[in-house]
């Protein structure tokens, strides 16, 4: 996979820093996203993306960045529901994340429309992320895409979880900038109010 020249010009804790700054703060919104992405699929080693937002009225999820997917596709995922062959409608009901090495010979894809329009995109392999906030809110899913099947092992789980958290959370920060806050004064608080042990 070629990386973003965004993503060449920044060492890896600058890089998560931008972005998750960008995110919280950037007037372009659409940018912060879409380098959020691609900061994802380089860290998951990658080829394409999405990130995905919930709509909690609609209890779907949304497209608002990609990386590698044809017009068609976008259109066909656009809206995902808990009822749709992917793995990020998967992540989203059991809220964790969902990795598929091999869509080809998966029980969730196998001879559904679904197989046919990743295979169109030429994707092998699969692993979806839920974006849970450290208050419990989840607010999208980020999914990368791999052209060639995958073992789970080749993803740096623990990086990716911290990268998961710290975006919902810049999320939510943008979304109500006081409610973290809040929520963080008062932690410590409670901390600070709790009797030392003798």
């Amino acid at each position: 996979m070629t990386k973003s020249p965004w993503l060449l010009k920044l060492a890896p804790e600058q890089t998560i820093t931008s972005v998750l700054e960008g995110v919280t703060r950037s007037a372009d919104i659409d940018l912060s996203l879409h380098q959020s992405l691609d900061y994802a699929i380089s860290l998951t080693r990658a080829d394409m993306g999405t990130l995905q937002r919930l709509d909690p009225q609609e209890d779907c999820l949304h497209i608002v960045a990609s990386r590698g997917f044809s017009t068609d596709a976008l259109e066909f995922f656009a809206t995902v529901r808990r009822s749709t062959n992917s793995t990020c409608a998967i992540a989203l009901t059991r809220r964790m994340r969902v990795f598929v090495g091999d869509i080809s010979n998966s029980y969730l894809f196998v001879g559904t429309k679904e197989l046919e329009m990743l295979h169109a995109v030429g994707i092998a392999a699969a692993q979806s992320t839920p974006l849970i906030s450290s208050t419990g809110w989840l607010c999208g899913v980020i999914t990368t895409h791999f052209r060639t099947p995958q073992v789970e092992s080749v993803i740096d789980k623990k990086s990716l979880d911290r990268f998961a958290l710290e975006l919902a959370d810049s999320l939510a920060l943008r979304q109500s900038p006081t409610g973290i806050e809040d929520r963080a004064a008062k932690r410590g608080t409670d901390s600070r109010q709790q009797p030392e042990r003798q």
